[in-house]
């Protein structure tokens, strides 16, 4: 009898996760970042080297606080990318994702930027399909740095990289490059935070240059743009098309030359920026967004003429966002009901949130219209910054379209 404990003990322990083949090792190594990957190597034989097989490089939650640091963390990488050549020779990375951030100017500009810029053009020869930098540097103001001026100028070689899937970028540059025949045939995947193009028209041709993107993201971007410019800018990309397009965000967003045409495809957009021009339609076209289903609007832009442009429209959230009060409430003085209700509110409508109320009469009229016109509506959910008693008897009293729509009022 204590034999058979020990035999079934002695099974028990067997490392049956090292007696997989080595497609599968990798493939879970895979989804570790590449420092625990390359920790696996100290728990026998078999993982020695299997590391160096993994197709991907994946740096997250960097944070570089001293010199020491900084250099510690840039010989790993080198080693890291050097071992895989010696130890592989593989000339393929699927995946090189870094997110850093830099304690104060000099641990960037002098220490990080530079070797950066290199992991990049290394990862970009290696038939490299989703690249994610993302950026962050603490202290500039008190170093006297200008924020927009001191962005790290993106790699050329980035644009020479054909077999791009998903491009991920945080606070970078492009200044003196020429767009005018570069492409990105397979990216679908389009993610830019804080990267500031010199020129409008070259942020144009870059989007343009994306034949079969999926999904698009574009936060903290601004551009100046001169009245003749702009006229010139609408013209030329007009018949901009992306016509795989499925996702569209747009967050605090500058570019009033962006046809509205090219996101006609989409199932959802998030349009949440100040300016009401700032997505401008080519003069002679009106966008019907036949797929979208789901719209994140600011609605201090006319949210009432866009309704009218999709028709299929299931889940609606009005968004005040970032804004003066004072020209808000201006805006907001001279609505009216439109003429016709949208086709949405009559046909496909069910969930509407509105958030950061205030207690301005035109945001309650909003919301009543809405619930005496949305036929099928099952919930309307509103966010308040304060509780708003008057504002709920109100609504409470007034005439809804749909028998089964709950109303909540959170705070």
């Amino acid at each position: 009898m204590r034999r058979l404990k020990n035999s079934t003990a002695a099974a028990s322990t067997v490392d049956t996760i090292s007696s997989l083949p080595d497609a599968i090792l990798c493939h879970i190594l895979y989804f570790l970042t590449t420092k625990e990957a390359v920790a696996t190597s100290i728990l026998s034989k078999r993982w020695i080297h299997l590391w160096h097989h993994v197709h991907n490089l994946n740096f997250p939650d960097i944070n570089v606080e001293t010199v020491k640091s900084s250099v510690l963390f840039n010989e790993f990488v080198y080693s890291v990318l050097l071992s895989r050549e010696i130890i592989a020779g593989y000339n393929v990375m699927n995946s090189f994702t870094l997110d850093i951030r830099y304690d104060n100017p000099h641990l960037a500009f002098d220490l990080g930027f530079p070797n950066i810029r290199k992991w990049i053009n290394v990862a970009v020869q290696r038939k490299l399909e989703h690249l994610c930098i993302r950026l962050d540097v603490d202290n500039l103001d008190d170093n006297g740095l200008d924020y927009d001026a001191d962005y790290p100028n993106l790699p050329v070689s980035i644009f020479t990289c054909r077999t791009l899937v998903s491009l991920d970028l945080c606070w970078f540059r492009v200044k003196g490059f020429s767009f005018s025949g570069f492409q990105f045939p397979s990216l679908k995947t389009l993610n830019l935070k804080w990267v500031n193009f010199s020129k409008v028209r070259d942020f144009m041709l870059f989007i343009a240059g994306c034949p079969i993107l999926e999904d698009l993201h574009i936060s903290q971007m601004d551009f100046f743009l001169e009245k003749d410019s702009l006229t010139l800018q609408l013209q030329e990309f007009k018949r901009l098309s992306l016509p795989k397009l499925k996702r569209a965000e747009f967050v605090q967003f500058g570019c009033q030359c962006f046809p509205v045409n090219a996101l006609s495809t989409v199932e959802y957009l998030c349009i949440n920026t100040l300016k009401v021009n700032q997505l401008q339609r080519p003069y002679d076209v009106v966008t019907i967004f036949h797929n979208l289903t789901d719209l994140l609007l600011h609605y201090h832009n006319r949210w009432d003429l866009v309704l009218h442009q999709c028709p299929k429209l299931q889940n609606l959230q009005l968004s005040k966002g970032l804004c003066d009060p004072m020209w808000c409430e201006k805006g907001q003085e001279n609505w009216v009901e439109p003429e016709f209700v949208p086709q949405c509110l009559l046909s496909s409508l069910r969930t509407c949130t509105i958030h950061d109320f205030s207690d301005l009469q035109s945001e309650l009229m909003l919301e009543q219209y809405i619930l005496k016109n949305a036929i099928i509506l099952q919930t309307m959910t509103i966010w308040c910054k304060t509780e708003q008693p008057e504002m709920e008897s109100k609504l409470s009293i007034c005439p809804m379209a749909s028998e089964t729509c709950e109303l909540s009022l959170c705070c």
